[in-house]
């Protein structure tokens, strides 16, 4: 994998809007959470409202839009939470 696909950033503006880059995957979403695969690892987006205002796969690029009140990331197994939450997500 190159450099440039590795390249993982976050902007929040106001806790209103964010951008993220390095996305590879958009594993779910609904107007309270938002999960996604990164090149840095599994993350999840609480909120409220939250949108999917834009999202560029070639440049692994998504933009949220709504009130973002948590950020999280999971990146290997071990986690309480993310075997509760993105276990449920699976069935």
């Amino acid at each position: 994998m190159n450099e440039e696909a590795r390249v993982h950033d976050i902007i929040l503006k106001g806790r209103g809007h964010m951008e993220v880059s390095g996305v590879v995957n958009v594993t779910s979403f609904d107007e309270e959470t938002v999960c996604l695969e990164t090149v840095m690892g599994d993350m999840m987006i609480e909120g409220e409202g939250l949108r999917v205002s834009t999202l560029d796969t070639e440049k692994q690029k998504i933009i949220l839009c709504g009130k973002v009140n948590g950020l999280y990331y999971y990146s290997g197994g071990g986690s309480e939470r993310k075997k509760g939450f993105f276990g449920r997500l699976g069935g």
